[in-house]
């Protein structure tokens, strides 16, 4: 049996995302929640997540934390993730989130120097 390799999700703020990805990883809260698709809004944009197995997100709120790993789609000039894993994290502190990548950006800036 011979596997194909995937590719590695690149963490995106939603606002990033382009269709040349992959895959992406990102990062926000379920504003909007439908049988087979949630509303994401990580502050820097929203994104629709479609997926086929309704069990993905059988614990997902509207207001939990998400952190969704898929492939980008564009669709009638928007764009969409289909999800291939959906994490609850509602237990993370966003704002600390966020301030580790901005320190992680600066260690790896410094580093290029």
């Amino acid at each position: 049996m011979k596997f194909s390799p995937i590719e590695p999700a690149k963490p995106r703020k939603i606002s990033e995302i382009r269709t040349a990805d992959e895959r992406v990883s990102i990062l926000g809260v379920v504003v909007d929640k439908k049988e087979a698709e949630l509303l994401v809004d990580d502050g820097s944009g929203r994104i629709t997540v479609v997926f086929d197995d309704p069990s993905l997100a059988r614990d997902v709120e509207v207001g939990s934390t998400v952190r969704v790993f898929g492939a980008p789609l564009s669709v009638a000039d928007a764009h969409e993730l289909h999800a291939d894993i959906i994490q609850k994290l509602d237990k993370l502190d966003l704002k600390l989130y966020e301030e580790v990548r901005r320190e992680i950006k600066k260690f790896e800036k410094g580093l290029q120097q």
